[in-house]
């Protein structure tokens, strides 16, 4: 069975001034290496701890890029913020044994196809950015189901912050069974489950990818005190493949 974390970046608003993207990232774990992933991952924090004397719950994206949080008071430099990136893409595409599912959907191709007034809006794009990146993450299970002869099934968790928008969306795939098809119970099983991140370090992790995933769709924030170089852009890239919706 796999564990699938995933953390948002932007907003789901289709307004002037809601952000040109939405982004949905996702770590996907087997559950056989749960255990060796979370070590490697509190390494890693530990390693910032006695680097730069930073304790910390919840490194988020957005603190590394823009010096902020638990950061903001600690004294680093940029090329220390820049460091602690590199490493961490570098730990996720080179040592980790985890996949990747980011989508990104940019709302000037919604507003394309929909051009008439509409109600509620908002709830529209969600449900469809969310569908496309499910039913893609199904379609994954599936197909793995078949090249391994093996059933293969998924469980989702998720910032507990958005629950009430995303509980509806996975019961439309939890809830489906064909006994005709191919592989009737591989997929989606269980209800999403709700984590506050600051007791996760996965979706702690789906945060960082979001943010990574956000600054190559739109390049880097005014805000941000170092840019990402090519050769992390690519690493990552090499890791998640392409874009789901890209």
């Amino acid at each position: 069975m796999e564990l699938l974390f995933v953390d948002e970046s932007g907003d789901d608003g289709v307004t002037e001034k809601s952000s040109p993207f939405y982004i949905l990232a996702g770590v996907a774990v087997e559950d056989i290496y749960w255990k060796e992933t979370f070590w490697k991952l509190s390494r890693f924090r530990l390693n910032i701890l006695q680097k730069y004397g930073i304790r910390t719950d919840e490194l988020k994206g957005e603190a590394i890029f823009q010096h902020e949080g638990v950061l903001f008071n600690s004294g680093l430099f940029p090329s220390d913020q820049e460091w602690i990136c590199k490493s961490l893409i570098d730990l996720i595409c080179h040592d980790l044994k985890v996949e990747l599912f980011i989508l990104v959907k940019s709302k000037n191709e919604f507003h394309r196809r929909y051009t008439m007034p509409m109600r509620n809006p908002e709830k529209i794009f969600r449900q469809e950015v969310w569908r496309g990146y499910l039913s893609h993450y199904e379609k994954i299970l599936v197909e793995k189901s078949r090249k391994t002869d093996h059933l293969q099934t998924g469980m989702i968790f998720y910032d507990k912050n958005q629950e009430k928008h995303v509980r509806n969306l996975v019961r439309e795939f939890t809830r489906r069974f064909d006994p005709q098809s191919e592989f009737p119970a591989a997929g989606l099983i269980e209800d999403v489950l709700f984590y506050n991140s600051k007791t996760s370090l996965f979706i702690q992790l789906a945060d960082f990818l979001a943010s990574v995933s956000l600054r190559i769709a739109r390049g880097p924030s005014e805000k941000d005190t170092f840019k990402m170089t090519e050769e992390m852009i690519n690493t990552f890239r090499s890791k998640m493949g392409v874009f789901i919706g890209e």
